[in-house]
């Protein structure tokens, strides 16, 4: 397996998604549990965008197509 193959993006890529679910959902329970540290409107902005952008990365990552192979 060399450093170009797709496998290792989609497992960078799983990670990821992973972390950035469990961040998430670690996150809006904070909320939930009205911890002061995670009450701020700008923050919640912002943790959400970065998830976002974190959960995307993951997913495209994950979905790397394969290298056509060469005849």
């Amino acid at each position: 397996m060399n450093e170009n193959d797709p496998a290792i993006a989609r497992n960078y890529g799983k990670m990821l998604l992973a972390a950035s679910a469990v961040a998430g959902l670690l996150y809006f329970i904070a909320l939930a549990r009205r911890s002061y540290l995670a009450v701020a409107v700008p923050m919640t902005v912002i943790m959400v965008v970065g998830l976002a952008a974190v959960g995307t990365l993951g997913r495209l990552l994950m979905t790397t197509p394969d290298e056509p192979q060469d005849f």
